[in-house]
């Protein structure tokens, strides 16, 4: 049975790992194996501290049997998002065994939940365009695509979408 709570500072160790074998799930072949297989926990782990710890983010997790399956963290939109809407879905994730299984659902109706009680009006989320799964998720969630642009991931360009989400109460009914 999946569990959701708001993660703690003990969930560090485990989150850094589930996001780093998460991207290696959702990238492979995407993006170059040495910088996929190069992806350090303790990087994430020092990250995920500072998150888990800033009381103006929301962050949210799905566990099954006490082990972590996937996780949302959101907020004010960062200054590459800020343009697109005025929060942002920082990461969103689950484990590939747990896809289609109405997580990922649950982790955006969460999210919006979270920004509309902060007076919030948008969420924007950006992610690897070649990543179609990711982006068929979100328009089937009512995202609509808001920027395109490019950037470079181990010297690599990549192409980089970012997609808005305006009706944020359809969104957190959504699940």
């Amino acid at each position: 049975m999946l569990h959701y709570r708001t993660p703690t500072l003990d969930d560090v160790d485990e989150l850094s790992r589930l996001h780093v074998l998460c991207w290696q799930q959702a990238y492979e072949g995407l993006l170059p194996a040495e910088f996929l297989r190069d992806l350090s926990v303790e990087q994430r782990a020092a990250s995920w501290r500072l998150t888990v710890a800033d009381p103006e983010v929301f962050t949210l997790v799905g566990s099954v049997h006490d082990q972590i399956a996937g996780f949302v963290s959101c907020g004010p939109s960062r200054k590459e998002a800020a343009s697109y809407g005025d929060g942002e879905i920082y990461a969103i994730y689950i484990h590939r065994d747990y896809y289609r299984k109405g997580i990922g659902r649950r982790f955006m109706a969460e999210a919006a939940k979270f920004w509309l009680a902060k007076g919030g009006h948008s969420l924007v989320v950006m992610f690897i365009a070649a990543n179609a799964q990711a982006e068929s998720f979100y328009q089937s969630l009512g995202g609509v695509q808001a920027w395109e642009g490019m950037f470079e991931i181990a010297g690599i360009p990549v192409l980089d979408k970012a997609h808005l989400f305006n009706n944020l109460a359809a969104l957190a009914a959504s699940a």
